[in-house]
C-alpha cells in the first residue's frame, strides 16, 4: 500500500491500517455480490453444457435409426465359426443354405537350391520381378550380388507406381535332412489364388542369377514351386464357386463368406432379417431420451427433499423442449398414414414419472410384420426420426440455437462481472490514495496543534504569578 505505513506522527494512529481498513469495507460486500452472481451463471453455464451432453446423445440415437439400411438389413450366421463366417447385405434372400469348403485360397511359395550362407556370392545382371501384372526391374552388381544382398533388393522392389510387388524374401538355413544342408532363398506372395503366380526372370551380367530365376512352366528354372498358389472353392447347395481369395462373393447373391477351414461335411448357413440391430437402435433412443429426461429434471426441477429447484429451473425452454419431443414420441403423426401412425403403435410410451418404456414384444412383432409400415412411420422429414431430430437441432444449431443463444447470454454476463472488478479496483485504488491524502493531512495539522498547545503552555508557565505559591 502507497504512504504511510506507521503510525501518525502528530495523532499516533496507525494511518495505513486504518485506511486498508475502510478499503476492505468498501471491497468486501462488492465482491461477495459479484462472486455470488458469478457462481449462479457458472452453474447455469454448467447446466446448458449437461443439457446439450444430453441432447448430443439422443441425436447420435436418431442418426442410428435414420440409416437407410437399417430396416431392411440381414444377418448370416455360420453353424460352424471355426469354418466359416458370413455377412449379409440387403439384397440377400433370406433362408438356409447348405455350405462345403472344399479348399482354402494359398499363396505360391518358390525355394532355391543350398547355398553355402548369406554371403554366396549369386551372380550380376539385372532381375524383373512379377506378380498380379506388375513387374519391377532389380539391379544386382558387386554391392549385392551375394544371397543376402538380392533378398534385400526383391524386399525393396516397387513397381512403376512406386508400391511393393507383394513378394517377400528371406533366407532359410537348413542343417540336412531330407534336404542337402545350406541356406535357401525362399519367396512368398501376398496374393492368393491360382492364377497369381511369381515371375523372376534375368537378363545380363555373368549368368549366375539364372540359379534364381523362376517362371511358371519353364524349363531353366532356378527355384522351386514348394506351394502352388490355389483358389478357394465352395459349394453352396451344391453348386461350386471358385475364388481367388478367402472371402468369397458372388456364390451366394448378397452374401459374403469368410473361409476359415476345409469342412468335412455341410454346414448350414441362415439368412435372416437383422431385427436385433434395429430393437438395439430403438433402445438407444429410448435411453437417450431417458438420460435427457434426467438432465431436464434436475437442472430445471425443484426437488422437495432438498427443497432447493436446478440451476436453471424456470428456463422455459426446458419445458418446451420435452413437451414437443413427448408429442412427437407417442401421439399419431400428420402425414404418416398405415398400418403405424404414431410411437405408440410400434410400443413407446411415457410413464408417470415422464420416463421412456419400449414395450419390446410389441415392437417386435411391429418389426416382425410390416417392415414398410414402419419405415413409412420411423424414417422420412415428416416422420418420427425427423421430426425428433428438428427438435434437436433447433436447440443444438450453433447459429440461432436455443442453447447458443442462452450461453452467449451467460457469457456476456460474466464478461460483465469481470469488467465490474476492474472498475472497482480501479475506484479503490483512487479512493485508498485519497484517504490517505486526507489522512496524512489531519495527522500534518494534529502534530501542528500539538506544537502550539506545548508552546502556549510554556509561555503561560512563564508569566508572572503563574507559579505556585507554595514553591
Amino acid at each position: 500500500m502507497a504512504g504511510l505505513t506507521s503510525s501518525g506522527i502528530g495523532s499516533g494512529l496507525d494511518v495505513a491500517g486504518l485506511v486498508a481498513k475502510l478499503i476492505d469495507a468498501e471491497r468486501t460486500p462488492t465482491l461477495a455480490r459479484l462472486a455470488g452472481k458469478e457462481a449462479v451463471l457458472q452453474a447455469q453455464l454448467s447446466g446448458f453444457g449437461q443439457l446439450r451432453g444430453g441432447l448430443d446423445q439422443v441425436k447420435s440415437a436418431l442418426d442410428g435409426l435414420n440409416s437407410s439400411t437399417l430396416l431392411t438389413a440381414h444377418k448370416a450366421v455360420s453353424g460352424d465359426d471355426t469354418r466359416f463366417t458370413a455377412s449379409a447385405e440387403p439384397s440377400a434372400a433370406p433362408g438356409t443354405y447348405a455350405v462345403e469348403v472344399s479348399s482354402l485360397a494359398k499363396a505360391q511359395k518358390l525355394a532355391s537350391g543350398a547355398f553355402t550362407g548369406a554371403d554366396a556370392v549369386v551372380g550380376t545382371g539385372t532381375l524383373t520381378l512379377a506378380l498380379d501384372g506388375k513387374t519391377a526391374s532389380i539391379t544386382v552388381d558387386d554391392s549385392n550380388k551375394t544371397l543376402a544382398g538380392i533378398r534385400d533388393a526383391i524386399n525393396a522392389a516397387r513397381d512403376a507406381d512406386g508400391k511393393p510387388l507383394g513378394v517377400t524374401a528371406t533366407l532359410v538355413t537348413s542343417t540336412g535332412a531330407t534336404e542337402p544342408a545350406g541356406t535357401y532363398l525362399v519367396l512368398t506372395s501376398s496374393k492368393t489364388g491360382a492364377a497369381n503366380t511369381i515371375g523372376l526372370t534375368q537378363t545380363g551380367g555373368d549368368g549366375g542369377l539364372a540359379a534364381i530365376q523362376y517362371e511358371t512352366g519353364g524349363l531353366a528354372n532356378g527355384l522351386t514351386e514348394t506351394e502352388p498358389p490355389g483358389d478357394a472353392v465352395v459349394k453352396v447347395d451344391g453348386f461350386t464357386f471358385a475364388a481367388p481369395t478367402n472371402a468369397i462373393t458372388g456364390a451366394l447373391g448378397g452374401v459374403t463368406l469368410n473361409l476359415k477351414a476345409t469342412t468335412t461335411g455341410p454346414v448350414t448357413l441362415t439368412v435372416s432379417p437383422d431385427t436385433g440391430s434395429v430393437r438395439g437402435r430403438m433402445q438407444a433412443l429410448v435411453d437417450a431420451y431417458n438420460g435427457l429426461h434426467k438432465v431436464v429434471r434436475e437442472q430445471g426441477g425443484y426437488n422437495a427433499a432438498t427443497r432447493k429447484g436446478g440451476v436453471l429451473i424456470g428456463e422455459p425452454a426446458l419445458r418446451n423442449l420435452e413437451s414437443q419431443l413427448r408429442r412427437h414420441l407417442v401421439n399419431p403423426l400428420p402425414g404418416v398414414s398405415g398400418t403405424f401412425t404414431s410411437g405408440a403403435d410400434i410400443g413407446l410410451s411415457l410413464d408417470a414419472t415422464g420416463k421412456l418404456t419400449l414395450d419390446g414384444v410389441k415392437f417386435d412383432a411391429a418389426l416382425a410384420g410390416d417392415r414398410t409400415a414402419l419405415a413409412d412411420l420411423l424414417q422420412g422429414d415428416d416422420a418420427l426420426v425427423g421430426r425428433l431430430t428438428g427438435v434437436v437441432d433447433g436447440y443444438l444449431a450453433t447459429t440461432g440455437g436455443m442453447i447458443k443463444a442462452r450461453t452467449d447470454g451467460i457469457d456476456r454476463r460474466l464478461r460483465d462481472i469481470d469488467e465490474q472488478r476492474q472498475t472497482l479496483d480501479l475506484r479503490l485504488a483512487s479512493l485508498e490514495k485519497r484517504y490517505l491524502n486526507q489522512f496524512n493531512a489531519l495527522d500534518g495539522l494534529l502534530a501542528q496543534l500539538s506544537s502550539t498547545g506545548s508552546f502556549l503552555a510554556q509561555q503561560l508557565d512563564a508569566l508572572p504569578g503563574a507559579t505556585s505559591s507554595d514553591k
